[in-house]
């Protein structure tokens, strides 16, 4: 197998896993990673170990690649357009999405009924929004006014961070 050959495998590989890039760039630009985590791996090792052995060869990657492209290829033409490629980022974001969803279940849901009330997602909530809250009050007057909230919602995922005078650093 060659040069070429395996730069097109990696190459389809990570085109494909664009919606998890995508979705990663909604959720902070981090790739999925918390702190102090690795980065997620954007094959799926299982998917790809065709034979089972715990250990990806470049025949395995290169099959898998095939049959990730062919999923993607609804018409089966041989390319994949816009639209395919548009079908399978979305399909990929729903389903990080989905399990988003039931991680953040299972570490808020209190009561263990597989359902978050309002008071189980408030609780624990109440201490990041107030902490947020602070950080957007410049003036520290207990109120948001139109051109705080503005001002958060144009810094956008930056943090603000006060300065030991009560002012964002900018």
């Amino acid at each position: 197998m060659n040069e070429r050959r395996i730069g097109a495998i990696v190459a389809v590989s990570l085109l494909l896993s664009a919606g998890w890039v995508a979705a990663a760039g909604q959720s902070g630009g981090d790739h999925g990673r918390k702190m102090g985590h690795p980065p997620r791996p954007m094959i799926n090792f299982e998917q790809a170990d065709m034979n089972g052995d715990g250990q990806l060869t470049k025949e395995e990657l290169e099959q898998f690649a095939k049959t990730q492209f062919s999923q993607s290829d609804t018409n089966q033409d041989g390319f994949l357009d816009s639209t395919e490629l548009a079908a399978d980022m979305s399909k990929r974001m729903q389903e990080r999405i989905k399990r988003n969803g039931a991680r953040m279940i299972s570490k808020l849901d209190e009561n263990g009924d597989g359902k978050l009330s309002f008071d189980e997602l408030n609780n624990r909530m109440a201490k990041r929004g107030d902490k947020m809250f602070d950080r957007m009050d410049r003036n520290g007057d207990g109120t948001l006014s139109a051109d705080e909230l503005a001002r958060m919602e144009k810094r956008g995922k930056h943090k603000w961070r006060k300065s030991d005078h009560g002012h964002d650093n900018d």
